[in-house]
């Protein structure tokens, strides 16, 4: 009888999840949102603002944070869009003269230099690299075509139900926090007081920590791009700022307009580029992010960095919540994890109330 009592509610939660699965990253994406913007929710209630005013104006705010930068950039990109095209243009009127240092590459210098005089530096030799390019393309970029209406659909109707259920979670706060709490409480009496804690501190502490760190380095690495003289700044700056919320983008990013200049033929300026980049980036990766996302819950630095590195190769974007906490479950539990140590995380919580402050 004990085994069956344990069993058969099992079998439901299983059951529910394979009835949600659909829906379970628009549920998750709702509560990670919930979670980072409560104590401004619960500010507004304070300032003596209604349920539905606070959650119509959280949802219209969210809603504009992510539309509004958009437009704006694709506006303000315009122009250098266009001069990018005109770069392309040119170059392929007038061909592209292969830069010295590819001969002075080992063993590859005359294979490379050949094909770079046959497919580059010939007048219009890039439009028909590219042309050829697209055609070996054209078949799998068809087939993305025609799933992309449908994918466009289902993210659309994804993205409404994370918004609507936000909407609800704004609105039924407190039964919503009861409901939750009363399920916890009977899955896990001994713990669940702990998890409810280390939650919201590990998953804003990850917030702020993430859009932060992708702020500044598309805006300190937009400037050394235009520093370095690298096409199209602001845009390299943006594309950086993006790849940067995820671990990786940012290194990459910035080699990548190293190679690009390389390329162009400004040896000096890639390399500047590079070591810039490198120690912007050593200087984030070990003082910033950990601070910002391990601080709040006493994580070190490897602890992070594996915690977004297999959250996000595992879950995707949710992972990279969803890694740290699970590390500092983990850490928790490696330091003694006794169940009475809800009052040590209190101490930490109340030590960052500042922080918490700025991340509402």
């Amino acid at each position: 009888m004990p085994y069956v009592s344990l069993l058969l509610p099992l079998l439901f939660a299983i059951s529910m999840a394979a009835l949600l699965r659909h829906f379970l990253g628009s549920l998750a994406w709702a509560a990670l949102l919930a979670i980072v913007t409560w104590p401004l929710h619960e500010a507004l209630l304070r300032r003596g603002w209604s349920r539905l005013a606070s959650a119509t104006a959280l949802l219209g705010g969210l809603i504009v944070s992510f539309v509004g930068p958009s437009i704006f950039l694709f506006h303000t990109l315009g122009a250098e869009v266009a001069a990018v095209e005109r770069l392309l243009g040119q170059l392929n009127q007038t061909g592209i003269p292969a830069p010295e240092w590819l001969n002075r590459l080992p063993l590859v210098a005359a294979q490379i230099m050949a094909w770079w005089e046959r497919h580059l530096a010939v007048p219009g030799g890039l439009q028909t690299l590219i042309q050829t390019t697209a055609g070996d393309l054209l078949p799998y970029v068809t087939s993305t075509v025609r799933t992309l209406g449908p994918t466009l659909l289902a993210n659309g109707l994804y993205l409404f139900l994370a918004l609507l259920t936000l909407f609800v979670v704004y609105v039924e706060g407190p039964a919503v926090v009861r409901t939750v709490d009363q399920a916890g409480e009977r899955i896990t009496p001994t713990y669940y007081p702990m998890l409810r804690r280390l939650l919201p501190l590990s998953v804003r502490g990850t917030a702020l920590g993430l859009c932060s760190v992708a702020l500044l380095e598309g805006i300190v690495l937009g400037i050394a791009y235009w520093v370095a003289g690298a096409p199209a700044p602001a845009l390299l700056g943006v594309i950086t700022g993006y790849l940067a919320l995820i671990p990786g983008g940012a290194p990459l990013s910035f080699s990548m307009v190293s190679l690009l200049l390389l390329a162009q033929g400004h040896p000096g300026a890639a390399l500047g580029l590079f070591c810039w980049g490198a120690f912007e980036l050593f200087l984030v990766d070990k003082f910033v992010r950990p601070k910002l996302i391990g601080h709040r819950v006493n994580l070190p630095f490897l602890a992070v960095l594996f915690g977004l590195l297999g959250g996000v190769s595992t879950m995707g974007v949710l992972g990279l919540f969803i890694g740290p906490f699970m590390m500092a479950v983990l850490f928790w539990w490696l330091r003694g994890g006794k169940p009475d140590a809800v009052q040590e995380v209190a101490q930490v919580e109340a030590a960052n109330g500042n922080s918490d402050k700025l991340a509402a």
